[in-house]
Formats: structure tokens, C-alpha cells, sequence
């Protein structure tokens, strides 16, 4: 589900691009409290909050462009980050006009520290790919648990 989406305009040659921050969703009913949740497990907040001063950018296809992101944990859990199993990091998905889901996922973002708590915000640079091929897209930036979800 999608709740408070942002978008701005970009350009990828002559193809218009919206870029997208999926804030993720919160279920109360399996949100983890307390000593049962330990890094390692599967998280099952998924609340998250990203912003960007870019509000427009032109790239050809194929070009990268560095994209400077401010992520912040609104959800009830920490976030384990810098390569613990299994990490939080900051990717992004393209999709095109008629709202399929191209087959590449992005690069990552890192966060610069081991652990994000609840509440807590890093900043970013996220490295970004444009696809092979212009046209219009939807860039949808979003928090990934590797090997578990997208939030």
C-alpha cells in the first residue's frame, strides 16, 4: 500500500520521469515490540520517510546521476544496516508509462551507520541508473530488507 506518495519530475531525454518516495506502510497488528525482536529478523515495520532537494534532473539513457536522500525510520523497529543479515539499504525501481515494472533493480545506498533506530535519519547518495531506453518513467525510491521485502 501506498500512503503520502511525493513525486517530482524528471527528464530522461525527451521522456518525462516522476520520481516517487514509497513512505511503506505500518501494520500494528505484526509490528514487533520489545526483547522479541532481534537483529537478524525479518522486520515487520515498514514505515519509512524520504525526502530529496532534486526536484528535476536530465539524464540520457543508461546515464547514472547521484541522488542525495534523506531517509528517516518511522517505523517500531531499528534498522540493522552496513551489510548485517539481513540489511536495510535505500534502492529505487523504474517503471514505464503503462505501469509495468522494468526488471532491473537498482543500485544500493549504505547507510553510514551500523543501526537506524526508530526515529533516527541518515543521509544518502543513491547512485542512479537511467534505463537503457527513453521514455517516460516512474522512479520509486524505497527502503529494501535484502533477501526480505521492499517496504
Amino acid at each position: 500500500m501506498l500512503v503520502n506518495q511525493t513525486s517530482r519530475r524528471f527528464v530522461v531525454l525527451l521522456g518525462a520521469i516522476t520520481f516517487a518516495f514509497l513512505p511503506g506502510c505500518k501494520n500494528p497488528e505484526k509490528a514487533a515490540t520489545g526483547p522479541e525482536f532481534h537483529e537478524g529478523d525479518p522486520l515487520t515495520s515498514f514505515s519509512q520517510e524520504i525526502v530529496s532537494p532534486v526536484s528535476e534532473f536530465t539524464v540520457k539513457a543508461s546515464d547514472t546521476y547521484p541522488l542525495h536522500i534523506t531517509v528517516k525510520n518511522t517505523g517500531t523497529q531499528p534498522w540493522y544496516c552496513l551489510r548485517k543479515v539481513p540489511s536495510v539499504d535505500a534502492s529505487y525501481r523504474w517503471v514505464d508509462a503503462e505501469g509495468h515494472e522494468l526488471p532491473i533493480e537498482g543500485n544500493r545506498a549504505v547507510p553510514s551507520r551500523p543501526t537506524i533506530e526508530p526515529g533516527g535519519s541518515d543521509q544518502m547518495t543513491l547512485t542512479v541508473v537511467a534505463p537503457p531506453v527513453k521514455g517516460s518513467y516512474d522512479l520509486r525510491v524505497s527502503m529494501v530488507q535484502e533477501g526480505v521485502v521492499w517496504f
